[in-house]
């Protein structure tokens, strides 16, 4: 159930614990319902989606999730995407989706990341998790360190609701 942390991008575990969720319990819930398509291997969750684990939350408007037996693929996080983690650490962006096979979480639209000391954002941010690297894109791309702590980042939505 790797692919649920999505966030593992907001930087606060060691790189090799980031995205590792193997044996953790991981709860989506959504105000609009889920839909699981069994032949395909595609379950959608629509309506104030919520997903959480114990170390990451991440909310959005829409959650599509691409899997293949017992392992997510892909998912995307549509609309309005906010991603907490306990640390303080902040994302939010209009579309976020993690690739299994890549290794590599992707912010677009209005993608800013905050944690404690830093502050990140442009048209994307891709986060390569095998790597430990952050790729800021675009015209407007922005990095801020501060060595006193940052006020954490503003959000679209609640989250969780």
């Amino acid at each position: 159930m790797r692919a649920w942390l999505i966030a593992g991008v907001l930087l606060a575990a060691p790189a090799a614990d980031r995205l590792r969720g193997e044996g953790r319990t991981v709860e989506m819930s959504a105000q609009g319902g889920l839909k699981i398509d069994l032949a395909k291997q595609i379950g959608v969750a629509t309506g104030d989606v919520v997903i959480e684990r114990d170390d990451i939350i991440v909310c959005c408007d829409e959650a599509t999730a691409h899997y293949s037996g017992r392992r997510i693929e892909r998912v995307e996080c549509r609309g309005r995407v906010a991603i907490v983690r306990p640390d303080g650490t902040r994302a939010r962006a209009d579309l976020a989706v993690f690739e299994a096979s890549e290794d590599r979480v992707t912010l677009t639209g209005g993608a800013k990341l905050r944690s404690k000391e830093a502050d990140l954002a442009g048209e994307a941010i891709v986060y390569d998790i095998g790597r430990d690297t952050l790729d800021v894109r675009g015209a407007k791309s922005r990095f801020r360190f501060a060595p006193a702590e940052l006020a954490p980042l503003a959000l679209d939505r609640k989250c969780p609701p």
